[in-house]
């Protein structure tokens, strides 16, 4: 995933006109950008979100864009992720061009009670140049929040659609955010752990990171120390992330 996806992953639920309500603290969470995990919570029932970043790791630049559709009713949405542009170092040249893959997640929610909320999101890659065939599997979320605080746990597992030395057998992820909201509306400050099994190596990563709320979407900003247990790489990400639904809904009143 992107981060990436997945990283990374929040859910806009300013909704303004009268007073302003307190954002609920699931907010706070990239739908699937920035962070390491995505939110549990599918988006608004028939909303459109967008989201659209900048990624740099080392010397590798990219544009990672995300379109979320909600259903109606059913607390369903369905996501496609891909770099809009995917720009690296080869040979002392810089070479550009579109992402080489897409990637496809439908998230269902089975329980939301209290501060707890269960998902379960099945997804699908596909390659669309120099590796052959793509990835199936599956991600189960729990969440939990009280007060100020939040925990957002993913547990993912993806097997090759043809097997091959760019894409193993199998691939595990253990993505783990802890969020603070620091105002009402939503402003938190987030830390992030990422452990992931693949080929038989396993690579660990930090992240710390900044989510700033505004009218019907929110600004992440996310540094990340990856591959701690092999050579550390820098990684730093923004992202803007617009509910168009609500601004749709506002609009035609």
């Amino acid at each position: 995933m992107l981060c990436f996806l997945l990283g990374s992953a929040g859910c806009i639920r300013i909704h303004a006109q009268q007073p302003v309500a307190a954002q609920p603290l699931n907010a706070s969470v990239s739908d699937i950008g920035t962070t390491f995990v995505f939110s549990p919570p599918p988006i608004c029932g028939g909303c459109l979100e967008t989201e659209l970043g900048f990624q740099s790791v080392d010397d590798s630049r990219y544009v990672p864009g995300i379109a979320t559709l909600a259903l109606p009713k059913g607390h369903t949405d369905f996501s496609l992720l891909a770099n809009l542009l995917d720009s690296e170092l080869a040979q002392d040249r810089r070479v550009a061009h579109f992402g080489q893959r897409l990637d496809f997640l439908l998230r269902q929610q089975l329980v939301s009670k209290g501060g707890f909320e269960f998902t379960a999101a099945p997804q699908g890659t596909v390659f669309l140049r120099g590796t052959a065939g793509g990835r199936v599997g599956a991600s189960l979320a729990p969440q939990y929040g009280r007060g100020k605080n939040l925990a957002v746990l993913n547990l993912t597992w993806t097997a090759a659609v043809g097997v091959s030395a760019a894409n193993p057998r199998s691939d595990y992820l253990t993505l783990f955010d802890y969020f603070r909201t620091l105002q009402a509306r939503g402003t938190a400050l987030f830390l992030g752990f990422q452990q992931e099994v693949t080929a038989g190596r396993q690579t660990a990563a930090v992240e710390q990171g900044l989510v700033i709320p505004f009218r019907d979407g929110q600004v992440e900003l996310e540094t990340a120390q990856l591959n701690l247990n092999y050579g550390v790489q820098a990684q730093f990400q923004a992202r803007v992330i617009v509910n168009w639904g609500r601004v749709f809904r506002r609009a035609s009143r």
